[in-house]
């Protein structure tokens, strides 16, 4: 089977540039609850991206990642509806009110879980996949022998993340807005993504930026997984999903090709890691958390 290889775009006419270059499925934020995307469309334009998808061969996904509260539960229910309609082929979310709401739609098959760092071990996983979910998207935070252990464990579809920036924290709150309020700045930073966060004790610049749902901080690091590939494919794992965030669409295009050539030759993936490490040392490359163990140190 070819494996899935799933990007966000920047804007629809993406859509064709991204297939080009070997990408297999878009990944589409919403206006209606909007989270941390590339690309939030309007009804109009989701019917759109559908029938582009449709007419290369691709899949549609949609991202309602966002958190709910009581007074959005309605509203919920009528974009899922709608969401149904249009024919997408898979739902991102984190708020188990997702699930309960599709639930009543009788579209829990189009869910994926995506709880950012909570899926760490095959039980968990196999649980959420006993609910009818489609697909369940492991912690980046977790090394490449846990990814292994639980994708040949569990029954049914995993997705692993393995390239790009990676999600550390996110808050509704305009963090960044206030921050300047606070030092009395008119330095503009909605929607600016040329922003870091510099730790005091550590070199890391987190790109860190503010959109209409709230503000978002990534890692220090570049996630690049070239040469654990051929292990993931070997586990069982065949959706990947690369992180879109903080490049333009000829880098991102350029990086479709390049873990697809990997995944017919899986021995150039050492090659290829050399290659970024070596030529993106402003992005530092890194295998992030693959093989290192996470705990607690004093």
């Amino acid at each position: 089977m070819k494996e899935n290889i799933i990007v966000s775009p920047y804007t629809l006419a993406d859509i064709e540039k991204l297939n080009e270059a070997g990408a297999t499925s878009i990944l589409v934020g919403i206006d209606a609850f909007p989270f941390a995307s590339t690309i939030y469309v309007s009804h109009d334009e989701l019917l759109e991206a559908r029938r582009l998808t449709k007419a290369l061969g691709m899949k549609l996904y949609v991202n309602v990642n966002a958190f709910f509260m009581e007074r959005d539960l309605d509203r919920l229910l009528e974009e899922l509806a709608f969401i149904k309609e249009v024919g997408v082929d898979g739902i991102y979310f984190t708020d188990l009110a997702v699930y309960t709401q599709a639930n009543k739609l009788d579209m829990t098959v189009l869910l994926i879980y995506n709880p950012d760092t909570l899926l760490t071990n095959h039980l968990d996983v196999q649980e959420y996949l006993n609910l009818g979910l489609q697909m369940c998207t492991l912690a980046s935070e977790i090394t490449l022998e846990d990814i292994v252990s639980i994708a040949s464990k569990v029954q049914g579809r995993v997705e692993v993340i393995i390239h790009g920036r990676l999600s550390m924290m996110h808050s509704k709150r305009t963090l960044l807005t206030n921050y300047m309020k606070f030092i009395d700045s008119e330095h503009k930073v909605y929607e600016n993504k040329d922003l870091y966060l510099i730790e005091e004790k550590r070199d890391d610049h987190m790109p860190i930026f503010e959109d209409v749902s709230g503000t978002h901080m990534y890692t220090g690091f570049t996630l690049a997984s070239f040469e654990e590939i051929e292990d993931f494919v070997g586990a069982g794992v065949h959706d990947f999903r690369i992180e879109s965030m903080f490049y333009t669409i000829e880098e991102l295009c350029r990086i479709i090709k390049d873990y697809r050539y990997v995944l017919e030759q899986p021995e150039s993936g050492r090659a290829f890691y050399q290659e970024y490490e070596r030529n993106q040392k402003d992005r530092n490359i890194t295998k992030g958390f693959l093989y290192t163990k996470t705990g607690a140190k004093k």
